[in-house]
């Protein structure tokens, strides 16, 4: 298989130019029944895997619950179908996530029940209306944690056939050392909203700000997940829950978003900026709504107004109206704040040697936010945005003269303002006085 040309697999062509050489792909699709998998390649797998390793996944929060279970619950019993066939089979590890089941605030490492029967959502996925699938999400807060948890109980029921694991991430976010800083494939999630806010086009945010996320970067789940199937192969206790999450260095939204400016404003600015970035969290759902309105939709429709009187097609109105959408999905999980035991990961870290703790980082010892955030921002600029590194100072200069901009028109509006107050209310008093 050759190796795409990514920096991403830069680190890896380095140290092993051959290695993808002994990679062989298999064609298949996870939405399909049995995973789409040809009957010659389905024989493959059961003679040769060892490991099986489940991150497919559909993270969208707006999914139909059919297009959710298709690919998040249908898909880990196929595997598990799979699983029970491979003769050399050691180990099953399926990656769920800490928020599968919202109800609990403090999500322990063990198996909680769904919260509805898989195997009955399973039966009327080919034959139940899109009506009569929805009605079983319940009071689900969206199809993406539902059709997740009915794949753990999938997972809990095949623990005595299958050596079977079940890691629970929180919320992925961008590598913070290997292959390289920063780096991820998608502006879903925190990064969308960074470089939203960076561009300007986002200005107010409907959040707890003291509530904490749970961000943990990609390569410090990867490495949980590795460590987690070597505790389960070496340790005889069988440990099948881990919880793979950033408990000990959890941040408050407001310290994350307030870092995140400062490192967009004097560090890492994008191109493009359509406005000085701005804006604030809101704790209120009224005050955000009406911010939302005045600062961002408002605008929107002024500027595709002057874009289509000047023959360019209209694009902002439609940006925010997806924001929008977006951030009343992920509204659940700022608004909330949980708690997660990982007390498995402490233990873990506590069997490692030094070399192996140097190899396969699990804790965020040594986390600098700042530094992280810098990454970050370089990394989504060069990969996700096309933005290079020599457009940089200009998106400096840019970003100053933008500020400007902002200071100018703020002060206009506030004599405006000054001026029609003095034109309506004091004219008016100062000559009913006299």
């Amino acid at each position: 298989m050759p190796c795409p040309n990514l920096q991403l697999f830069g680190t890896l062509k380095s140290q092993d130019p051959t290695a993808t050489s002994r990679c062989r792909i298999i064609p298949g699709d996870v939405t399909q029944p049995d995973l789409g998998i040809s009957p010659e390649n389905r024989r493959l797998l059961v003679d040769e895997v060892d490991f099986i390793f489940n991150s497919a996944a559909s993270t969208r929060f707006d999914d139909s619950v059919k297009t959710a279970v298709k690919a998040n619950t249908r898909s880990v019993k196929s595997l598990l179908d799979l699983a029970e066939e491979c003769t050399r089979l050691k180990a099953f590890v399926h990656v769920s996530t800490s928020y599968a089941f919202p109800k609990e605030k403090v999500l322990y490492e063990k198996a909680y029940k769904p919260p509805v029967d898989p195997h009955e959502v399973l039966d009327k996925l080919e034959v139940g209306t899109d009506e009569e699938m929805e009605l079983l999400l319940g009071d689900s807060p969206n199809t993406y944690t539902f059709s997740k948890a009915l794949a753990e109980a999938l997972v809990v029921e095949r623990m005595g056939t299958v050596p079977a694991i079940i890691v629970r991430p929180s919320v992925v976010c961008p590598t913070w050392k290997e292959p390289l800083p920063g780096w991820c494939n998608n502006l879903q999630g925190p990064m969308g909203l960074f470089v939203g806010a960076g561009k300007g086009i986002i200005r107010s945010m409907y959040m707890a700000g003291d509530s904490y996320a749970d961000f943990i970067p990609a390569d410090v789940t990867i490495d949980g997940i590795l460590t987690g199937t070597w505790n389960y192969l070496t340790n005889s206790n069988k440990e099948c829950f881990i919880n793979a999450t950033s408990s000990e260095y959890n941040l408050s939204w407001e310290e994350i978003i307030t870092t995140g400016k400062e490192v967009i404003y004097n560090h890492i600015p994008f191109n493009g900026v359509v406005w000085y970035p701005g804006g604030s969290i809101k704790k209120s759902k009224l005050v955000h709504n009406v911010c939302f309105y005045l600062l961002q939709l408002v605008p929107a429709i002024i500027i595709d107004t002057l874009l289509v009187i000047l023959g360019y097609k209209p694009i902002l109105y439609q940006i925010q109206r997806r924001i929008q959408k977006g951030s009343e999905v992920f509204e659940y999980y700022t608004t909330k704040a949980w708690n997660f035991s990982n007390l498995k990961i402490e233990d873990i870290r506590g069997r490692m040697n030094e070399t192996e703790k140097k190899i396969y980082t699990i804790d965020g010892e040594g986390l600098d936010v700042k530094e992280y955030l810098k990454g970050c921002m370089l990394c989504v600029r060069r990969n996700n945005l096309k933005e290079f590194d020599d457009t940089l100072p200009a998106a400096r200069r840019h970003m100053k003269i933008m500020w400007a901009v902002d200071q100018v028109c703020k002060i206009l509006l506030v004599a405006a303002l000054f001026y029609y107050g003095y034109q309506r209310i004091v004219v008016p008093l100062s000559t009913l006085l006299r």
